[in-house]
């Protein structure tokens, strides 16, 4: 039996009581954590919802924010595999979250994982089904989902907005992001978790909206440790206020609308309208483009520098991040399989040329072997190692990033801790699939990938086109056991699991194959991605 009606600051609230394997579990969907953004409350920050009278029913999904067509919602594997049964309706009422939770009553002090979808900034929604909370539920996590706005709607700044509003403008999905945070600290016991341990997390985009929160001025202290997934997000900048500002003014231009219009005028547009864009900058995030950006306010971002952010604001906190095998390759900076190279030489030669006098001083081709056969393969484990095409002009990336913070981390935190992954395990293709684009040997462990793992939302029929194996179901008890644990704790080692060693002075990591590995030192590929690093300036000394 789950916990039942369950009564918050706002008023009472049914969830659903799911069958089966999860009995005992509920989920509150549609949960209101701020009031309806819209009319007046359009590009404000966001304010206290009101209470209700009676029980309201929260069984239902909430509505999707307001995104652009033609996202990654459209786009192969994701379509397939995680929306493939459509998806809910866009509106501006949008800041809605939902609670997982297997506790029976309030004040069971469970701890809570407050989790931000993917998306970029620009598209997702918090009831997408490779992240139902079911599994880490019912292993003792209280799974709070958040849906914030998103692109213009989250992050449009103007001189005209800053005006009316006290010197500043955009960052209204972090201050949801924060609204949450508050509501969950506020209601969280209700459902039989502890405000005192909460777990911040993100996946891909979600890593933008996970970090910016922790390294918060005002979110400090209010959390314990963070879980990254395919981004960091730690040695980057954020663009000014000011750059922000200029850079939707230059939106509205593109969208053929006054670029000094005021912010009444500006309320009274119909949504869909914002997505009209006449002239479209090349690139993602490109000047001008649809918002989908923080900004550095001095307020809610505290620097430009996400390294200093996190230096001030948010040392103290526990970190488990790391990325897939398949989402990034030598040559482009996308998320799926980029160009590839005709033989070995064509690689050797790329290589040679991006890493000048390293190459031979560490005896790149005999570290990092290849043939004609194997060559694309092999390419795209090197840059999930330590060579990211994302990285292009400074040629690094991968996982030794998150180990190299992990390394930074042991000597500016070190009560803090700090533990990274490289997801390598290729989920299973139909046979119709093989040679096509969703064949398992072209995606190999794809972008986002790694959520049917570290939720263990996969199930048989889900989605249809994964024919899920017993190593996919052992694998991925073994993956969401480790999340939970460091969820409660900051250590996601457990009795039964193959140990993961920490990220500290020695570069530990875990290698997901079809089994965990755990990897203590480091070799001499990790040592010519470190030698760059330490050459391009970008990342703090150890």
């Amino acid at each position: 039996m789950g916990i039942g009606i369950v009564s918050t600051k706002y008023g009472k609230l049914r969830g659903e009581e799911l069958p089966g394997k999860y009995e005992g579990i509920t989920v509150f969907r549609s949960v209101p954590y701020a009031a309806p953004p819209v009319g007046e409350l359009r590009f404000r920050d966001p304010r206290e919802p009101e209470g209700w009278n009676g029980v309201l029913d929260a069984t239902h999904a909430s509505p999707r924010p307001m995104q652009d067509a033609g996202t990654g919602l459209e786009m192969e594997p994701w379509r397939s595999d995680f929306y493939y049964r459509g998806n809910p309706p866009m509106s501006e009422d949008c800041l809605y979250l939902s609670v997982a939770t297997g506790a029976k009553e309030p004040g069971e002090g469970r701890p809570v994982f407050l989790w931000f979808h993917g998306g970029g900034l620009q598209s997702g929604y918090n009831s997408e089904i490779e992240f139902d909370p079911a599994e880490l539920a019912r292993k003792g996590v209280v799974v709070v989902s958040v849906g914030q706005r998103l692109n213009v709607f989250g992050y449009l700044a103007l001189p005209a907005l800053s005006s009316e509003q006290g010197g500043i403008s955009g960052n209204y999905g972090l201050k949801d992001e924060f609204m949450a945070l508050s509501w969950v600290k506020e209601n969280i016991a209700f459902f039989g978790g502890d405000p005192e341990n909460i777990t911040l997390g993100g996946q891909s985009g979600g890593t933008a909206k996970s970090t910016a929160l922790a390294t918060s001025p005002k979110a400090r202290g209010m959390v314990k440790r963070c879980i990254n997934q395919s981004n960091l997000a730690w040695a980057r900048n954020y663009p000014t206020l000011a750059e922000a500002e200029e850079s939707g003014r230059l939106y509205l231009e593109n969208l053929g609308l006054d670029p000094d219009i005021t912010p009444e005028e500006l309320r009274r547009i119909p949504a869909f309208r914002f997505y009209k864009l006449q002239k479209r900058p090349e690139g993602f995030g490109a000047k001008g483009g649809l918002p989908g950006s923080m900004a550095a306010d001095g307020v809610w971002v505290a620097s430009p520098s996400a390294v200093e952010n996190m230096a001030n604001y948010g040392c103290g906190i526990d970190y488990l991040s790391g990325g897939n095998l398949g989402e990034s390759s030598l040559r482009d900076p996308g998320l799926m399989p980029g160009k590839g190279f005709r033989d070995a030489e064509d690689f050797r030669g790329f290589m040679r040329e991006k890493l000048g006098s390293l190459y031979d001083e560490y005896g790149f081709e005999k570290l990092w072997p290849v043939t004609d056969g194997d060559v694309n393969f092999r390419s795209r484990e090197l840059a999930a190692r330590a060579f990211s095409g994302g990285h292009a002009t400074r040629m690094m990336g991968g996982v030794i990033v998150n180990r190299y913070f992990g390394a930074y981390r042991a000597k500016t935190a070190p009560g803090a801790r700090t533990f990274s992954y490289l997801f390598a395990h290729f989920p299973p293709s139909l046979p119709e699939e093989k040679g096509t684009f969703r064949d398992r040997d072209n995606l190999l462990a794809w972008h986002s990938s790694e959520l049917w793992y570290t939720f263990g939302s996969l199930r048989e029929g889900v989605p249809p086109v994964r024919p899920w194996t017993g190593t996919d179901f052992r694998l991925a008890d073994q993956i969401s056991s480790y999340w939970a644990n460091f969820i409660a704790s900051g250590d996601p080692n457990g009795a039964w699991l193959p140990f993961w060693p920490e990220s500290r002075e020695n570069f530990g990591w875990m290698y997901f194959g079809d089994a965990p590995e755990g990897h203590d030192g480091i070799d001499g590929i990790d040592r010519i991605a470190l030698e760059l690093m330490k050459r391009s300036g970008g990342y703090p000394a150890l």
